[in-house]
């Protein structure tokens, strides 16, 4: 599955208070260039979902320091059904092959894990880093899933908002995707 993306870095405040140093794409309308939220009908109605790995800061710390999940890097989905917390759990791998990185939320988890069962493709790919501060490690993730079985983020020119800088190169960007 195709997904039209723009790069972007910026700090953002969370409500409760701190700093979170966030990097990589953000899903973009191709034809007006407008940024679409996570829960935006046009995301629904491409069965897209946007969510947070659940656990990847407070206990794979040492996976998330690999380049394989930096922003549009591909993960592979795993069930763990025997997991004993929940039996709907799946696994968050980065696709080389590398140490778990998380878990898909548990009230995702629910609505995927059928459908994995069932032998359905879902495919997964890092759509954000954060950070405290662009310096510090990388300490959470924003994935995107699609009910295929691989996602290719474009960057198409017409889908560039009008306030973002279409020519600009920021320092350690990732590869550009296709």
């Amino acid at each position: 599955m195709r997904v039209d993306v723009e790069y972007d870095e910026h700090y953002w405040y969370p409500d409760d208070g701190g700093q979170v140093w966030i990097a990589g794409f953000q899903v973009v309308d191709r034809e007006s260039g407008r940024f679409l939220a996570r829960e935006s009908p046009e995301l629904a109605a491409l069965g897209l979902r946007v969510a947070g790995v659940a656990g990847a800061g407070a206990h794979h710390a040492q996976a998330l320091a690999t380049d394989a999940v930096a922003p549009g890097g591909a993960l592979v989905l795993r069930r763990d059904p025997d997991n004993p917390h929940d039996p709907n759990a799946i696994q968050v791998h980065p696709a080389d092959g590398g140490d778990q990185v998380g878990w898909v939320p548990r009230e995702l988890a629910a609505e995927l894990a059928p459908e994995l069962d069932a032998g359905r493709p879902w495919a997964a790919v890092v759509l954000r880093e954060h950070r405290r501060s662009p310096r510090e490690a990388r300490d959470g993730l924003t994935m995107l899933l699609a009910p295929d079985r691989s996602i290719e983020l474009s960057e198409p020119r017409a889908a560039r908002s009008p306030r973002s800088d279409a020519g600009r190169t920021s320092p350690g960007r990732p590869g550009q995707p296709r």
